[in-house]
């Protein structure tokens, strides 16, 4: 059964909130598909809070719940197959106004009328939730078992078995996946009328794949990266020497490691600028008026299609005075790595989408020193399904370095600092100085 209830009341089975901020110490689950967006929350703290003002965010947050659609219908599935009692929570008390019970009747009772209680306090008192009016269903999907859309959705017998089995397997998992073959062989694969591109048989059998999986679903299905990436939480700031160990942002294609702030980021910044004419213009073939220095080793980039190998030479220690600061912070974003990479965008400027050489490791890290910059990565090597996240001054994240990834063109001056582990067999290289434009 699902319930809703405020922190500090009743609680009925598992708690989860769905407020946009968690309490200090909230040991329990969060659930930011009901969360209002900080933009919401803000005009909300801002306005008069009379019954105009409630109207008008029930409106906002009713827009924000529809362009979550496809995510709110994973939940509800979830909940019809394995129902558990469960209280969504937020900090108003009950009667006090809150968006909690337009998550209640909006979208329990109206998908799960079986499973809707109500607030717990209201039924301690004896308030049925049978008071309010169920609403219509908007969305035939929810009534539909996935028996029955796979009894609907027929499977080319031509394909390969294990192409037949994964879509199988989809369907009765509740994802309609429609597949089809184009003329030339590859596999078109669509999702609830979303496009989800043309693939070869190794490829469509990792999307069929990734479509079993909620982690990599969200990376496939465009609508529910958008939606994900719209209900992300700010970043909570922490100190240099504290940052937070690596949480993974599922369905999302970075890991926030914390954020520089303060005399900290300061002094990053400042030490950037005293070595700006000491860096030279990028190696890479994809940068734009970019300029770089680099920390530990200098990488000469060579391409896959080259077929040459990267040159790798090893940078004197001191070389650069105060270097030892970003060395220090790259040991804790990234231990034990092999190269810092000290980057500077000029405004205007921009890195192409890529994917870094296979001189380095997969994995690396990076900090957004100064500047606000627009980072989009893929997460199946396709640049239709890029996923734009900004990053802040003193952002630090974690990517995958193989996966297609750029930087588009820069508003304002931006600095950023990028470490690297590199493979085995291209840390080989005598000590040279670093390359300087001066």
């Amino acid at each position: 059964m699902i319930f809703t209830s405020y922190y500090a009341g009743e609680i009925k089975g598992e708690a989860i909130s769905i407020s946009l901020y968690p309490p200090k110490g909230w040991n329990g689950k969060h659930l930011p598909l009901f969360a209002p967006t900080p933009e919401l929350l803000g005009w909300w703290k801002s306005s008069s809070k009379d019954t105009a003002a409630q109207q008008e965010y029930k409106r906002q947050f009713r827009d924000i719940l529809n362009s979550r659609q496809q995510l709110i219908e994973l939940w509800v599935d979830k909940q019809k197959n394995s129902p558990v009692d469960l209280t969504l929570c937020c900090f108003e008390k009950t009667g006090d106004f809150c968006h909690r019970y337009q998550v209640g009747e909006e979208v329990v009772q109206k998908y799960l009328p079986e499973l809707w209680c109500g607030e717990v306090s209201l039924l301690a008192k004896g308030i049925d939730k049978s008071n309010t009016p169920a609403s219509a269903s908007g969305n035939q999907y929810h009534n539909v078992s996935p028996t029955a859309q796979q009894n609907k959705i027929p499977i080319n017998s031509t394909f390969p078995s294990i192409v037949k089995s994964l879509l199988s397997k989809c369907h009765k998992s509740g994802y309609p996946v429609v597949c089809d073959r184009t003329p030339c062989g590859y596999f078109r694969v669509s999702l609830r009328g979303e496009d989800l591109g043309e693939w070869s048989e190794l490829g469509v059998l990792g999307v069929l794949s990734g479509l079993c999986h909620e982690f990599y679903l969200g990376r496939l299905v465009p609508s529910l990266a958008t939606a994900a990436a719209d209900e992300k939480n700010a970043t909570a700031d922490v100190a240099v020497l504290q940052l937070v160990a690596a949480q993974p942002e599922s369905p999302q294609l970075i890991t926030r490691l914390g954020k520089l702030e303060g005399k900290e980021l300061a002094q990053i910044q400042d030490w950037c600028k005293s070595i700006k004419n000491q860096m030279f213009p990028s190696v890479s073939q994809y940068a734009d008026g970019r300029l770089e220095l680099h920390l530990r080793r200098f990488v000469s980039l060579a391409s896959t299609k080259s077929g040459r190998k990267a040159e790798v030479k090893l940078i004197e220690p001191g070389c650069y005075r105060g270097a030892e600061v970003i060395e220090a912070l790259g040991e804790k974003l990234l231990p034990d790595f092999h190269q810092a990479l000290v980057l500077f965008y000029p405004a205007g400027t921009q890195i192409k989408v890529h994917r870094d050489s296979p001189t380095y490791a997969s994995g690396a890290t990076q900090i957004n020193i100064m500047g606000r910059a627009r980072f989009s990565i893929s997460g199946c090597q396709d640049t239709r399904r890029m996923e734009p996240y900004w990053l802040e001054e003193g952002d630090c994240i974690a990517f995958d370095n193989k996966q297609l990834h750029g930087i588009e063109r820069v508003t304002s001056d931006r600095w950023c600092v990028c470490f690297f582990r590199l493979k085995a067999e291209c840390l080989q290289g005598a000590e040279v100085e670093q390359l300087s434009l001066v």
